[in-house]
Parts: C-alpha cells; structure tokens; sequence
C-alpha cells in the first residue's frame, strides 16, 4: 500500500512539473497542437456549465473519499453524431485545489496501472463505470478480462475529467473534445 502510494506521488509531482514548465515556456504557432494534460483558462467552472454543453448527465456521485472535490458527474457526449464518449467530470473550487488534491486521486482511476477493484481504490463511488471489457475473448460470451474504460485524465481550471479511451492519446484528445465545449474560445486540442 505504501509503495503504491508513493508511486502515484512521484507520478502527481512530474505531472505538476511538466505542466508547471510548459505553461511557462509560453506558447508559440507550433504549441497551439500540443494538448496540455493541465491548463488553467482563468474561469472556474460549475455543473450548470458542463450541463449546458452537449454534455449528458447518467449519475452524479458522493464526493465521498474524494478529498476537495464539490461536485463529481459521470455522463457522456456525443460529438457530430458520432459515438458517444463517457467522462467522469470532477469539480474543486480551484484549479490549484484540482491539481494538488485531484492529480492523485486521477492517476488511481484512469490509464494503463487505474485501481478497479472495490477493495483497493480510494475512490470507490462510481468504479463500475471506469472499467470496460477488453479483448474479444473466445467463443459465445467469453471475455478476456476487465481494464480501464479512461486511459487518461486532464485538468482543465477547477476541473478534472477522465476521458474515455483505450489509449493515452485517444483519451487526452476526447478530453480536448470537452474543454471546447466548456470554453470554445479557449486555445485546446
């Protein structure tokens, strides 16, 4: 337990230092295509504006065991007409507060290593919905196994959202797909 604990420290502390060193580096025409794990567009955020996106509400959970969050809403949005995408969107009353209590909490429910088991996340509310079935698996009915529905989180302001996908890249560009929503004019892809 300990040592799980201090790799996802370790692993906060980096994402912090990365996007604390590419947010002062300052942008230029060839970063407009870079996706930042972690922006801050200068607006908090609330329900009611992720609610007026095309954004569509299925549950919204307890905070419970969720250290500094406000609000937690698990839904989905649909881009184009195409496939919809789920996300579980976290809100906190600031982006500081979202980086310092949320990167962690994060890490544990998105990507490759996301705790999905009732006995061993921190962040129980919810589980069901972050992992997915992976694999075809064999014969009528059969699966391979079970694994991470988000295979990435950012933060964008007071916000942290897990985006569906089954690879970083795919996750981190749905991602970008909400931050639009949530501030056209903001510079996201």
């Amino acid at each position: 337990m300990f040592i799980r604990e201090n790799m996802l420290l370790t692993i906060a502390l980096l994402v912090a230092a990365v996007a604390a060193t590419a947010l002062a580096c300052g942008s230029s025409d060839s970063d407009e295509d870079v996706f930042l794990q972690v922006s801050d567009p200068g607006r908090v955020f609330s329900l009611a504006d992720l609610i007026a996106t095309p954004y569509k509400e299925v549950s919204n959970y307890s905070t419970e065991g969720l250290p500094g969050a406000t609000d937690v809403s698990f839904g989905f949005m649909k881009v184009s007409g195409g496939d919809p995408y789920d996300y579980e969107v976290r809100f906190y009353i600031s982006h500081e507060t979202a980086v310092d209590e949320g990167t962690t909490m994060a890490i544990e429910g998105s990507g490759p290593d996301a705790i999905l088991s009732d006995d061993d996340a921190t962040y129980k509310e919810g589980i069901k919905n972050r992992r997915t079935i992976i694999g075809g698996g064999v014969g009528g009915g059969a699966r391979s196994g079970i694994g991470p529905k988000f295979g990435s989180y950012a933060i964008f302001g007071n916000i942290v959202m897990l985006c569906q996908g089954s690879d970083i890249e795919t996750s981190q560009q749905r991602c970008g797909l909400l931050q639009k929503e949530l501030l056209p004019s903001a510079k996201v892809s």
